[in-house]
């Protein structure tokens, strides 16, 4: 291992220094099975009290982002586990992203939690001046008390990038002005696995210089615990503290086109008070991207359903892990593994509290709570869910054998930091040097990158129905730049659900328009969704009528979650088999199925004999710790008919099936 390990083997040499140190359920879980040396070295540093193990959620939930039961639940979970490896029950916790809301003493209270660190933004943002930071606070909620520590900026960006004798100087100084604490709190990535970092840290002796440092000066500096410090000193005094998270969180939860702005009044006032302007929300990133939002309302509506189902209980919580929930330097929403495994432990907590009987049942409700009503096609195979604010569109379907929403896409979106990716290129030529912190280092993983800024205009989904020219251009279809004369993509449909005895037919009508020279001419698309009990495919039954005199192209698209391009992983026509890195335009073809071995899913989609097909691998340009780099979301497959309109109404079926593999 590249940070922890190497961290901790030569913290072991200097047996006068101390550190609290939190590790999320998850990677505690696989170090028990898999590195009992880690263990045994854990229990050594805390067997010598240079140990302090701070809980938290066990599968690392931002706490304000799930169900006060469930926050404190996973919270027992993780100081259960602590207790019966360590022998001693934790009792302070770190909240994941540092994401705090004034109802968390309330909250952590409930869970016996005497203490918390935050960042120094936090309090800064109520009026603190950093030296009135140098201990902790104590807080409360409707009587539910919390003592606070305030983690220091300096220290965050200076460990471990600056030289050791700068952080002296900064030490130095708090401890002139009467300071008797100053706390350092961080990722321990940032030791090894950050860009350059394990160079910095380990090969030059970064980390061994510094701790050798804390030792020779221990007459004035000492390394503490959390709990050796509230034993032996005070509350600074009483605080109240707003929503907040670190600095860089609340830039990246804002809109998109509001960061550019933020960054400029941030700039603006770097000789004023740049600590009162405040940042976005964190729960915004569910505003901010959709696909969030949705599998947070999932998540919310099973932790009302589980009960006391300990083992959908246990997938509930694994989906509840913070990650996949939001976007910047670290954020995994732009990952689609991560958002494969949300999705993943829903299903399988959805799949423990479903009745063994046969099922076959439909709803129409807002289960996203957005304003808009969905509709829910349900059996023992699949789970389809239809979006009628936009499109009367497929935006989910989970395949329930191999736990898979084969539909977990991402759409193509401006990101305030794309502005920097040409800045990004001109840079990628040095080397991350150890002496950056990621907020600092603007890199990119490979040249061109620029290429791929194409946004989608409307949400990445299946069976999104197109009018279109007769001779609309691929190339600016798949630039997302295409101005489409039907408007039926992004447009409400009109849904209700007819239940027969052992099937469900879902009818989705529209009555719309193709515009052509400032005239729309009307048209309608009525589409029928039929899903059977016990069966693992549903068909889609298209009914299209309009006054178009002239004829017109119609594409039914549909995007497929894949987890990647490369791979065992193909598409297959009747013709032949393609990579699905392949973009263009494919051969005439009744039947396309789609190959995942790594999701064991095989996707079989038969329709009409189509004019031709599109294909395309939908890829974004996001931000990660190592850099810009470009990231493959989900396949596109949209089969093209010409419609004639003078003929009367054109029919169209479409069958989609899945099989395991």
């Amino acid at each position: 291992m590249h940070a922890y390990m190497p961290f901790l083997s030569i913290l072991n040499e200097f047996t006068d220094i101390k550190i609290n140190l939190h590790i999320s359920g998850y990677l505690f879980n696989w170090l028990l099975k898999n590195k009992p040396e880690y263990i045994k070295l854990l229990k050594d540093l805390k067997r010598r009290s240079q140990l302090e193990i701070v809980s938290g959620g066990m599968y690392e939930p931002v706490l304000s982002l799930i169900p006060e039961k469930d926050a404190i639940e996973q919270i027992e979970m993780h100081m259960d586990k602590m207790e019966k490896v360590f022998g001693e029950r934790p009792g302070g916790i770190w909240l994941a992203e540092r994401v705090y809301e004034p109802h968390m003493p309330q909250i952590l209270h409930k869970a016996n939690v005497l203490y918390t660190l935050v960042d120094d933004n936090h309090f800064t943002a109520v009026g603190k001046k950093e030296d009135e930071l140098y201990g902790y606070y104590v807080t409360e909620f409707e009587g539910h008390r919390l003592l606070i520590f305030p983690g220091l900026k300096f220290l965050r960006y200076a460990i471990p990038f600056k030289q050791v004798h700068t952080i002296d100087e900064y030490l130095k100084n708090i401890a002139d002005r009467g300071g008797n604490l100053a706390v350092f709190g961080d990722d321990g990535e940032k030791f090894g696995l950050w860009p350059g970092t394990y160079h910095s840290v380990y090969e030059e002796g970064w980390l061994r210089e510094f701790f050798s440092y804390l030792d020779a000066n221990k007459d004035w500096l000492k390394t503490a615990t959390f709990s050796e410090h509230i034993e032996t000193h005070p509350p600074l005094g009483l605080i109240y503290l707003a929503c907040a998270s670190y600095k860089e969180m609340e830039e990246w939860c804002l809109p998109a086109h509001s960061i550019t702005a933020y960054n400029t009044s941030m700039m603006d006032m770097n000789n004023g008070y740049p600590n009162f302007i405040r940042g976005g929300y964190f729960k915004n990133f569910l505003v901010k991207y959709p696909e969030s939002n949705d599998m947070h309302k999932r998540m919310f509506a099973l932790s009302q359903r589980v009960k006391r189902n300990e083992r959908a209980k246990q997938y509930l919580f694994m989906a509840q892990c913070n990650d996949s929930y939001w976007h910047g330097v670290f954020g995994g929403l732009y990952l689609p593994h991560l958002r494969a495994s949300v999705y993943t432990n829903l299903i399988g907590a959805e799949k423990c509290i479903e009745s063994k009987k046969t099922l076959i049942e439909g709803s129409i409700s807002d289960v996203n709570q957005d304003g808009w009503d969905e509709a829910i096609l349900n059996n023992k195979y699949l789970k389809a869910y239809f979006s009628l604010k936009e499109g009367g569109s497929l935006y989910e379907l989970d395949y329930k054998p191999s736990a898979t929403n084969v539909m977990a896409t991402l759409t193509r979106r401006y990101e305030g930091y794309h502005d920097k990716i040409k800045i990004a290129q001109r840079q990628s030529s040095g080397v991350a040097d150890g002496t950056k912190t990621i907020h600092d280092m603007v890199l990119a993983k490979e040249e061109g990158l620029d290429q791929y800024l194409y946004y989608d205009w409307y949400r990445r989904a299946s069976f999104i129905d197109h009018l279109m020219a007769q001779d609309a251009p691929f190339e600016s279809f798949y630039r997302g730049r295409y101005i489409e004369p039907g408007d039926f993509v992004k447009e409400p449909y009109h849904g209700s659900i007819r239940k027969q005895k052992s099937s469900l037919t879902l009818s989705l009508t529209r009555e719309g328009f193709f515009w052509k020279a400032g005239e729309g001419l009307p048209c309608s698309i009525k589409k029928d969704f039929t899903l059977h009990e016990g069966e693992n495919r549903f068909v889609a039954h298209y009914r299209i009528q309009g006054s178009m005199s002239e004829p017109t192209l119609m594409g039914i698209e549909f995007n497929f979650s894949l987890l990647g391009s490369g791979g065992d992983r193909y598409l297959e026509t009747e013709k032949t088999h393609y990579p699905l890195t392949t973009k263009g335009i494919l051969k005439p073809s009744q039947t396309v199925i789609l190959h995942d071995p790594y999701q064991h899913v095989k996707i079989t989609l038969n329709w009409n004999m189509p004019y031709e097909i599109w294909t395309f691998p939908v890829e974004v340009v996001s931000l990660s710790e190592d850099g810009f780099e470009r990231n493959y979301q989900n396949t596109l497959v949209m089969p093209l008919w010409f419609l004639d309109f003078t003929q009367g109404i054109t029919h169209i079926t479409i069958t989609l099936q899945i099989e395991t593999i």
